[in-house]
């Protein structure tokens, strides 16, 4: 069996206007075409009509009898012809536009046309006209053009005779002007039928039209439904939240998988209800509250399992309304157990950034009195001179002040929010200005310094007094390392997308133990060390977006690597 295929037509609003503005749009060019159609028509008539009257007076006059004769005769014509409804006015002019005969004897020797070139007119057989416009009443269609009344013109007269006859010089121009009441009130009833015509068309078109569009989108609208309640069951079937829904009677009548996974239940849809007593105790509480609470609430509830493991619910429960009469009631629940072991630690860690803000503060408060005490140790050491011991005390507190002095600079860099200031800087000149610093105590402790910078290290976009302290910090470690003299080698090269500084030393390294630790604040294996260092290197090194390792073995030697990516470079 061929199953049939159902042909569907999707209709838009827009369509719809679209369709309805086009049906308008070649109505009215519909009438305007016919009006432009029926106008012509009149012009055309009435034209023909004004020639017709033109050559009927010009074959109805004969020289032979003199032309004031004819003229005369011309001008009773013109009289009984103009008392024609249909006829306004006849005029006949010379070229200079003075009347010589017209329909109304009043008006010879008046003057007319002057608003046209009579004197090229009078020369041409060529039909004119225009639409004059009577206040009075309906308008006036005006048929003029050269007056010929004997035959021949002037052009004619002396190709024959070889000389022009004063009496046969007749440049003169007609005018035959015709109403246009019947014509415009026809025109008028033709327009007004074939407008109602278009009216209706159109109404019955876009009746149509709007039909079409109102079933289709009723049959839209039911198969939205249908989408929108298949939709909606999967979503509440496959929502990463449990849903549960009870209806007035404390019976489950819906409850999706993750609920039922969360509360270890049985398959539930609306052909089998479930009792609220497969709830846990907690949920079955909060239902009860609901009338008590405006109809919603929210909590976090703990659940135990009976293998003891425990998980944080946070539940919503929530009563269904529908024209102020309560249907049902609903709950949300979702584990959070792991988000709010993450707000937790969140919360630690806020709590130790406020003490090492505090922390910072009281560093700020110790140096003062830190000043005092070195300037008066120095002051001893000098008012001691001559005194060995005391002297040897006196430096004691003068390094132990700096010691502690640079442990409170340490924790208050550490402390403090990170503003880089980023400028373009040669790395060069930066890793050279750091090995300056610790140049005399390297020949000091008889270690020797190899640099092997890369010609190809491009302009980097750094904050260079921070990396001039990343620096200083790392090599001071590794002089630290060789108190008995070594090498110190520092290594710089292009990468396909960073430039890494390699730092190695010779010195005696750190534990396998110890090297997951050497970034924590405070932890240090030196004696007077402070243990800031690593961790401040790691943040400056971070904030810069490059990344450090570190690679030890004891008893050989430490290589610590520093990677800048290539995006924080100036090209």
């Amino acid at each position: 069996m061929r199953a049939k295929k159902k042909i569907r037509f999707n209709i838009s609003f827009w369509l719809v206007v679209g369709a309805i503005t086009l049906m308008a749009i070649v109505s009215a060019v519909m009438t305007f075409t016919f009006v432009q159609q029926k106008r012509d028509q009149a012009v055309e008539l009435l034209v023909e009509k004004g020639a017709t009257l033109i050559r009927s007076f010009e074959t109805g006059m004969n020289i032979t009898q003199g032309v004031e004769a004819e003229i005369f005769r011309l001008q009773k014509l013109l009289v009984e012809t103009t008392q024609q409804p249909d006829i306004d006015y006849i005029i006949i002019t010379d070229q200079d536009g003075n009347i010589i005969a017209d329909g109304d004897p009043a008006q010879v020797g008046d003057k007319y046309g002057l608003d046209l070139n009579i004197k090229s007119l009078s020369l041409s057989r060529k039909i004119r006209w225009r639409q004059v416009t009577n206040s009075g009443g309906a308008d006036t269609f005006e048929v003029y053009r050269g007056f010929f009344p004997f035959g021949k013109d002037v052009e004619e007269k002396t190709s024959l005779k070889g000389e022009i006859n004063s009496k046969e010089n007749n440049k003169w121009v007609i005018y035959i002007g015709l109403n246009m009441a019947t014509i415009e009130k026809a025109t008028k009833e033709d327009n007004r039928a074939h407008t109602i015509i278009v009216l209706i068309l159109l109404l019955i078109g876009s009746s149509a039209i709007i039909s079409l569009y109102l079933a289709q989108a009723y049959r839209l609208t039911r198969t939205s439904l249908s989408r929108v309640k298949i939709f909606s069951e999967a979503l509440v079937k496959n929502m990463p939240i449990g849903l549960i829904a009870l209806d007035n009677q404390d019976n489950i009548i819906e409850c999706n998988e993750k609920a039922q996974v969360m509360l270890g239940i049985a398959s539930i849809n609306a052909s089998g209800k479930k009792n609220i007593n497969l709830l846990p105790d907690q949920l079955k509480k909060m239902l009860a509250e609901l009338s008590s609470t405006g109809g919603f609430l929210e909590r976090d509830v703990k659940q135990t399992f009976a293998d003891g493991k425990e998980q944080i619910w946070e539940t919503v429960a929530a009563e269904l309304i529908d024209e102020g009469t309560s249907t049902g009631k609903i709950l949300l629940i979702r584990d959070v157990t792991d988000i709010r072991q993450m707000e937790n630690e969140i919360t630690k860690s806020r709590h130790l950034s406020s003490i090492g803000s505090l922390a910072a503060g009281v560093a700020h408060e110790i140096r003062n009195p830190l000043s005092s005490i070195k300037g008066f140790a120095v002051y001893f050491k000098e008012k001691l001179s001559g005194n060995k011991e005391d002297e040897q005390t006196a430096d004691v507190m003068v390094a132990e002040t700096e010691r502690l002095n640079r442990v409170i600079s340490q924790l208050i860099e550490f402390a403090k929010p990170l503003e880089l200031k980023k400028e373009s800087a040669h790395f060069l000149d930066v890793v050279r200005h750091a090995i300056k610093l610790i140049d005399a105590d390297a020949k000091k402790n008889k270690i020797s310094i190899d640099v092997d910078i890369a010609a190809d290290i491009p302009v980097l976009e750094i904050d260079s007094d921070k990396i001039k302290q990343v620096l200083l910090n790392i090599f001071l470690n590794a002089l630290e390392a060789m108190k008995d003299g070594g090498n110190l080698r520092i290594k710089t090269e292009r990468g396909a997308d960073n430039v890494t500084v390699t730092i190695s030393d010779t010195g005696i390294g750190i534990e396998k133990t110890d090297l997951p630790r050497i970034y924590d604040p405070y932890f240090t294996s030196k004696p007077a060390g402070t243990g800031l260092g690593l961790a401040i290197v790691q943040k400056f090194m971070e904030a810069h977006g490059g990344r450090i390792k570190v690679e030890s073995v004891a008893g050989k030697g430490t290589k610590v690597i520093l990677c800048f990516p290539l995006n924080h470079i100036k090209n």
